[in-house]
């Protein structure tokens, strides 16, 4: 007979990172767990149509004690089923879709819900946690290797994706990084430059190979269609795609993180802006090192005047760095250190403001070795990010060529960005 599944015996004993993720999610109310956008699935504990907040409540609890004390599955149906079947949460009942105004019979708790929500819950905060524990340790392990069970229960795409390692910062990783569906048993192993010599790996890349489509998906119940983006990695020696399964393709723990810079951008806006700026150049000196070395997400690197942001339709005051824009700088300005990121709240405080279309503001800071930024809202304005930057010449020749020319350019007409 089966044993019961531990989790927590199976993956090691809660990492901190994972409780951490686990509590960060609040309560997401939904009807179809299709209807929550995936990256929202990471900031949320969601159970399709728990729309009573003390069944969503009660059932968070147990998958909290379940992470934090190493409850096994069998405890957290036994501790669930008497509590769920008091508040009518079980078994077939009517209900009304708040979607269509239509009553129906739905399926609400079930022992194999159970078993799916609590495998779900756990496995992705265990794998968010590890996650976060593996790019701390990216400078020793910067490679990571797919590892699936081979078993008869895998899927035959996660068997394809076993043993494929890709940097730690690859695109791959954004969709790819387990789970990578409901049950998956997926994980990822860390390897040194020195281990993948001697195991003789090759890695792959995700660069120019990562697909994202629109698929259909349809409500067994209603027959009602939507569609969502899915996104798979193009294998180079076969051309077959892998795809995540729909509402996999984002990476929780990067998801997370991302939140939890949301959550310091929120608190740079609310301050008084000699503050703002104090909070940014802060970040510059004890956190940006590390992220530019491991980005995710974005990094907020300048805080503009009010009066700038509203030149270019901006809402906001602070200027993101985003882990695109930041690859993209790597690449193509490799000499670029934290030092002349941090430069760029010099160029936006004491620089000189140059609009460069619609939506984009240039500083410029004309000094030996100063700097040049540019900025640019989102089309809706909620959102505005560092485009580009780059070190002047401390020849004063080619720096005041430089400079005229970047002056002709935001100069010349430019056409509605809208």
């Amino acid at each position: 007979m089966p044993q019961p599944v531990n989790l927590s015996f199976a993956m090691g004993l809660p990492p901190k990172d994972a409780v951490a993720y686990f509590e960060s999610k609040g309560h997401r109310i939904t009807w179809d767990w299709k209807e929550m956008d995936q990256a929202a699935h990471a900031q949320g504990f969601t159970v399709a149509k728990a729309a009573q907040l003390a069944v969503l409540q009660d059932i968070r609890e147990a998958a909290r004690a379940a992470l934090n004390e190493g409850k096994t599955e069998a405890w957290f149906l036994k501790h669930l089923e008497p509590k769920l079947c008091e508040k009518g949460w079980w078994g077939k009942q009517p209900m009304v879709d708040p979607r269509t105004g239509e009553e129906r019979r739905v399926q609400l708790g079930s022992p194999a819900r159970l078993r799916l929500i609590y495998r779900q819950n756990m496995q992705t905060a265990f794998m968010a946690g590890r996650y976060k524990q593996m790019l701390e340790n990216a400078d020793a392990r910067p490679w990571w290797q797919y590892v699936a069970i081979l078993d008869g229960k895998t899927r035959p795409a996660h068997k394809i994706l076993n043993g494929r390692t890709f940097r730690y910062d690859d695109p791959f990783w954004s969709s790819h990084y387990p789970p990578n569906g409901f049950n998956c048993r997926c994980r990822v192993r860390a390897l040194s430059d020195s281990r993948m010599e001697a195991e003789k790996v090759t890695p792959e890349s995700g660069v120019g190979n990562m697909v994202t489509e629109e698929v259909a998906t349809v409500d067994r119940a209603t027959g009602q269609e939507a569609r969502r983006k899915v996104t798979g990695y193009k294998i180079p020696e076969t051309g077959y795609t892998i795809f995540t399964d729909v509402g996999f393709s984002a990476n929780p723990g990067a998801n997370w993180l991302g939140q939890q810079l949301e959550d310091v951008v929120r608190r740079i806006e609310a301050a008084p802006p000699e503050i703002a700026r104090q909070i940014v150049r802060d970040m510059g000196e004890r956190v940006l090192p590390d992220w530019l070395e491991r980005p995710v997400a974005f990094f907020p690197l300048v805080v503009v005047p009010e009066a700038d942001a509203a030149l270019i339709g901006a809402k906001c005051q602070v200027g993101r760095l985003s882990q695109a824009t930041a690859g993209k700088q790597t690449r193509n300005h490799p000499e670029l250190g934290p030092a002349d990121y941090r430069a760029a709240q010099d160029a936006v405080d004491q620089g000189e403001k140059l609009k460069d279309g619609a939506r984009s503001l240039l500083y410029v800071l004309d000094e030996p070795g100063g700097v040049v930024v540019v900025v640019k809202a989102t089309v809706e304005g909620d959102e505005m990010y560092v485009q580009s930057l780059r070190r002047l010449s401390r020849d004063e020749a080619e720096r005041d060529r430089v400079v005229r020319r970047v002056k002709r350019k935001s100069a010349r007409p430019q056409g509605d960005e809208r």
